[in-house]
């Protein structure tokens, strides 16, 4: 193929990709009604909704922030997949769904309120609503990284072109528009990191692995070091249970896309399937990051974020790195459109009938396209934040410290203890906040130092989750007590022997997810 038509139909990509989604905001729109514009509960096919829920959480977190990682610590960013994701998707599944099902409740801030009360809702709701709008902030960062990279873009023209694109497809089809587009976004994504596994070559194509932390993942790692880069306390403790469990089963976008099946069934087999893409997904994101090229181009990046578009840009041709290209641009794009339309959900459902209670709910189309389009500028505002971080991952890591995990100590609580109250539940919450900021700035002004920003992330999370459990549970016994009605809103354990016998197939499934990742564990041990 001549090199002149060969660059055009790699140029070519892009713009019909573009196209292709709006399109599908289009055909969309014509499906919506007011009331699912930004809720699609129980109206989607399951393989629909895995589909999206993997497209959702392998965006910009792992396709960018997960190959910058593994440049920077090499195969410890399989724990971000393998310690980090697989346990906490099946503890959502086991335990988490069936009580948010059982309960009646459309989202998390509405079990909030049935649990607790309209408070704990409302804190949540806003605690959420900085959450989303940081992370629609990262995807639209992370756009820029790769443009610059791959096509030496100004940040302004990458930002204007994709934060356009979501903006339009999210204002013609809302949600059913956004999760119909992130199938088609991970079909690109896949298709176009493929080539780049295949071509990657370096330490991993020899018969031996050096050792050290950088090729093992647990056999450098010292037991409890808060000093050193990373040590298996934090990893297990601060990434595999606090960070991991408060994601999963918290998660505002994650949970939009579990309950939009069509039954409780559904709904459960939703986090297991999409972890096994997971543990594809892990392979294809981190390996050709850990190859020598990664290491050789040092030099010519800003970032470490910029490591698997650098890759692309020197391993591939004219068309597979338009397709390369395109394939991160949807994942990012893919980050961004679920975070704005959680923000308007977020906005319409839980802030705005409080603040703008005359506001009905005829007019919910209309407020939500307008939240829509705020949330879009506000991600743009947001992002500056992120290029304050010479790493993605880092960033994200800090953020879900200060919120995921003191929310999560709190709903943790609630769902397993008759005695959490309303008021514990809100001083909890906020203690536990106020104590990952201050100890962030007792890091940030040198007070206390430890070995890395991850590990700072992950003991940051620790201390705030454990802050947050015991205030919940101090205040609760001394102030009020927990409602006398919470049938269906506590997890009972006679609910596990009935799904024991009701679902096998199921449980085969979980056990065979969770004995695949300790393999992939002893095998790069």
């Amino acid at each position: 193929m001549p090199h002149r038509i060969a660059t055009l139909l790699g140029a070519s990509i892009l713009p019909v990709y573009i196209a292709l989604s709006i399109w599908i905001g289009w055909r969309e729109q014509r499906r919506t009604s007011a009331p699912n514009f930004l809720a699609a509960n129980r109206s989607l096919p399951l393989w629909i909704v895995v589909t999206s829920m993997l497209a959702t959480n392998c965006g910009a977190l792992d396709v960018i922030g997960m190959s910058g990682l593994a440049a920077q610590y090499g195969v410890q960013a399989f724990h971000f997949y393998w310690i980090g994701a697989i346990p906490g998707m099946v503890f959502l599944a086991a335990v988490m769904l069936p009580v948010y099902v059982r309960s009646k409740a459309r989202s998390l801030p509405e079990y909030l309120e049935y649990r607790f009360d309209k408070r704990v809702r409302l804190l949540n709701a806003w605690l959420l609503l900085i959450t989303v709008t940081a992370l629609a902030g990262i995807g639209i960062y992370a756009i820029s990284r790769v443009l610059h990279a791959v096509f030496a873009w100004p940040l302004t023209a990458g930002v204007l072109l994709s934060a356009s694109a979501v903006f339009v497809y999210t204002q013609l089809g809302g949600i059913r528009a956004t999760i119909y587009n992130e199938v088609l976004q991970l079909a690109v994504i896949v298709i176009g990191l493929i080539p780049l596994l295949i071509y990657s070559r370096g330490p991993l194509s020899s018969s031996g692995l050096p050792p050290g932390s950088r090729y093992h993942l647990w056999t450098a790692l010292p037991a409890v070091s808060p000093h050193s880069t990373l040590d298996e306390f934090g990893i297990i403790v601060g990434l595999g249970f606090v960070l991991s469990f408060s994601y999963w089963c918290t998660d505002f976008v994650q949970m939009q896309r579990a309950l939009a099946t069509r039954n409780m069934a559904e709904s459960r087999m939703v986090p297991l399937l999409a972890g096994f893409g997971k543990l594809g997904f892990s392979l294809l994101v981190i390996v050709p990051a850990l190859g020598a090229s990664a290491a050789s181009m040092v030099g010519k990046r800003t970032s470490f974020d910029e490591t698997l578009p650098l890759l692309m840009a020197t391993s591939y041709g004219p068309v597979l790195l338009g397709l390369g290209a395109t394939a991160l641009l949807a994942s990012l794009m893919s980050s961004l459109g679920a975070n704005v339309t959680a923000f308007s959900s977020l906005w319409i459902y839980e802030i705005q009938p409080t603040l703008f209670p005359q506001i009905g709910s005829h007019n919910s189309t209309c407020s939500g396209r307008i939240t829509l389009t705020v949330s879009v500028l506000l991600g743009i505002a947001s992002s500056l934040v992120a290029f304050q971080f010479p790493s993605l991952m880092e960033y994200i890591q800090l953020l879900f410290s200060f919120f995921g995990a003191p929310f999560f100590a709190v709903f943790l609580a609630g769902v397993f203890s008759h005695r959490a109250s309303a008021t514990g539940a809100l001083w909890g919450l906020s203690s536990g906040v106020i104590a990952a900021a201050t100890f962030h700035a007792l890091l940030v002004a040198g007070i206390f130092t430890l070995g890395s920003r991850l590990t700072a992330s992950f003991y940051v999370a620790i201390l705030a989750f454990s802050i947050s459990l015991a205030v919940t549970f101090l205040v609760s016994r001394r102030v009020d007590a927990a409602p006398a009605k919470l049938s269906g809103l506590v997890y009972e354990w006679k609910f596990l022997r009935a799904e024991l016998k009701e679902s096998p197939a199921w449980w085969f499934l979980a056990a065979s997810l969770l004995a695949t990742c300790a393999a992939l564990n002893y095998v790069w041990r």
